[in-house]
């Protein structure tokens, strides 16, 4: 008999445990919707919640809205009150459901399955472990549209504080063809990502990354293509003795464009010794319903903060291979003055830049520029030209604009290619190592 009331207390203090512990669910579960619902047109309403002793129902609404239009996405919800669920405070197993006016191929190609299933398991101490799965499918709509799906996966981990987070996502396909034969397709996209927010501040803090092998957009009633190949890109934000370095590193085995196309793209950005304190205030005022005027005047305050650190941003290479050669561009900006409080751009900004670019990738350039430059004219002017004047024009302004170039040493010849390098220090500058006046770098800009 002993053993049998113990057995019972225990199995009443398991569910009078999964109830109290429904009860902070359910709390937990309204103040995410408050969270979660924004002033930018996105919301969440719940639209019933039935908690039992061990179990619990719930029913959500999503809403997007834009400047026309408002989509609603009812998500169910089951849930499972702690101890039961392996030893967790609780489960969320979260169903979202296919609008009842959707396309009949598309509930067809679903076979009953929900489009997104996210379960989630809440730890005793208030951390969360996320997994969201979609699964693949192809749908043949009746105007002669496909789409393929590749099915989505996700794991993620949360803390109580959420403060911090890692996890992965993955998309392996997305194919969209439309009855002109326009296509989109997105192969084997990823992201990775270990950040948290350090004690005391308000913006992340580590190593993120994000891969996508294949985007490809084709347009056959212009004949237009843009193709991308093998992207990756790393960021990463860290913190030390209250100064925050910031890197981003992209590389592209290739692009391709109506006009162009490249390969071997690298791209490697820099900031350097940024004041946590002055990154704070910035998120702040970022989030914050301020004017621009506002956020202007605060961040013009602030800048004594931000520049007492030496600060530096800087392009380390930019860089590409293209049918007619490599081309290249590196820049860096930088703080040097004593006295942040006493500001004065002319003495206490260090810069340098430096082009490489194959001459037939500059007189595109340039034949693009002259071009916006005659039509923008000839609307003031309320005149019009044909293609085969305005085409004679813009060349003939192309090799007076190129000639300039070279005759006023902004740019040098290196082989089959045409390097500038641009350099500014204590107010004076050196264009190709040697000295320029700013009115003379003044004017040959105003020339261009």
């Amino acid at each position: 008999m002993g053993v049998l009331c113990a057995g019972a207390l225990a199995i009443a203090g398991a569910l009078g445990t999964s109830y109290y512990i429904g009860g902070r669910i359910q709390t937990a579960f309204e103040q995410t919707a408050d969270t979660w619902s924004t002033e930018d047109g996105f919301a969440v309403r719940i639209l019933e919640y039935h908690r039992g002793l061990v179990t619990a129902q719930a029913q959500t609404l999503w809403s997007f809205a834009d400047a026309e239009n408002t989509y609603d996405i009812v998500v169910t919800h089951d849930i499972v009150h702690g101890p039961w669920p392996l030893g967790r405070a609780g489960k969320v197993v979260s169903r979202f459901v296919l609008p009842e006016d959707s396309e009949p191929e598309l509930v067809e190609a679903l076979q009953d399955r929900a489009p997104l299933e996210w379960v989630t398991l809440v730890g005793w101490q208030g951390n969360t472990t996320h997994a969201m799965t979609s699964p693949h499918f192809t749908a043949h709509f009746a105007d002669g549209s496909t789409l393929t799906w590749g099915g989505l996966k996700a794991d993620w981990t949360l803390s109580a504080e959420q403060h911090a987070a890692q996890g992965q996502v993955r998309m392996p396909v997305l194919r969209l063809k439309s009855e002109d034969g326009s296509r989109m397709d997105l192969e084997d996209a990823e992201l990775a990502f270990d950040s948290r927010i350090p004690e005391g501040h308000s913006f992340w803090d580590g190593p993120a990354s994000f891969k996508l092998g294949l985007l490809s957009v084709l347009n056959p009633g212009d004949n237009s293509a843009f193709k991308i190949q093998q992207l990756q890109m790393d960021s990463t934000t860290r913190l030390q003795d209250q100064s925050v370095d910031m890197g981003l590193d992209t590389r592209m085995a290739k692009l391709e464009t109506p006009t162009y196309s490249a390969s071997e793209l690298v791209a490697s950005v820099q900031l350097q010794r940024i004041d946590a304190t002055w990154l704070d205030e910035w998120m702040r005022w970022a989030q914050g319903n301020g004017t621009a005027e506002d956020q202007g005047i605060a961040l013009l305050r602030s800048l004594p903060t931000l520049l007492a650190g030496k600060p530096e941003f800087a392009i380390t290479r930019l860089g590409m291979q293209t049918p007619d050669g490599p081309a290249e561009l590196s820049a860096r900006l930088a703080y040097v003055g004593q006295q942040p409080e006493a500001f004065n751009p002319a003495t206490d900004i260090e810069g340098q830049f430096k082009a490489l670019l194959p001459q037939p990738m500059l007189v595109q350039l340039l034949d693009a520029k002259v071009r916006s430059d005659y039509l923008t004219l000839l609307e003031q002017l309320g005149q019009e030209m044909s293609e085969e004047q305005l085409q004679a024009a813009v060349n003939d302004g192309v090799v007076k604009r190129m000639k300039t170039l070279l005759s006023q040493g902004v740019l040098e010849k290196r082989g089959d290619a045409l390097e500038a390098t641009l350099e500014f220090s204590q107010g004076s500058f050196k264009l190709n190592g040697r000295p320029q006046p700013l009115q003379h770098l003044l004017g040959i800009g105003g020339a261009l």
